[in-house]
């Protein structure tokens, strides 16, 4: 009975992996090839990048295995390694640079609401206590009313409904820098 659970257990799992699977042709289709730098620094192709994007959007859940069929003229443990290790690291990358932007648009907002409410504050402590004339209080108010009620709204804006397609590319960069990577060769034609 443990061991029939223990394998549901393990088939759950396995289903929850999903696989993406990509072919190249030259290791060009995975790095810029305008980028003479070795496979371990040198940059990602764009096309490659937007490609992944294209096929975790079509399955977003669990965790990931990238398949990288490539020919068999490509095999090399050491490129391999380093080509691993170059996705990983370029996607955390990407990932922490994300969290930055998201990090630094919330900070924006609490600042806007903290203005949004010293600019409402100012004028509800001028007016009761009449620190101005009725008419620099008027004029006051023309000005700071609509700047604090913004500074609130915008600012909350800023802090609850960041922007999506950040987001999204924060949680994308995150499971692909998690993700396993592995390189299945092929044979090319010969007939061709």
């Amino acid at each position: 009975m443990q061991n029939a659970d223990k394998a549901k257990g393990t088939q759950q799992r396995i289903k929850d992996i999903k696989e993406i699977s990509i072919a190249i042709d030259t290791w060009d289709d995975i790095f810029s090839d305008f980028d003479p730098r070795p496979l371990s620094v040198r940059a990602l192709s764009e096309d490659f990048i937007a490609e992944l994007k294209k096929r975790y959007r079509e399955t977003r859940k669990g965790a990931f295995l990238v398949s990288i069929y490539a020919p068999i003229s490509l095999k090399n443990a050491e490129s391999e390694k380093a080509v691993i290790q170059r996705l990983k690291k370029h996607f955390k990358h990407k990932f922490m640079q994300r969290q930055k932007d998201l990090s630094r648009i919330r900070k924006r907002g609490i600042v806007f609401v903290i203005m949004g409410i010293c600019a409402l504050g100012f004028l509800t402590v001028s007016t009761y206590f009449q620190l101005f004339k009725e008419i620099t209080i008027e004029i006051l108010g023309i000005i700071f009313m609509p700047l604090g009620w913004f500074g609130i709204w915008e600012g909350f804006s800023k802090i609850i409904d960041t922007s999506p397609i950040l987001i999204q590319d924060k949680i994308l960069f995150n499971k692909l820098s998690k993700a396993s990577y592995q390189f299945k060769y092929i044979e090319e034609d010969k007939a061709a």
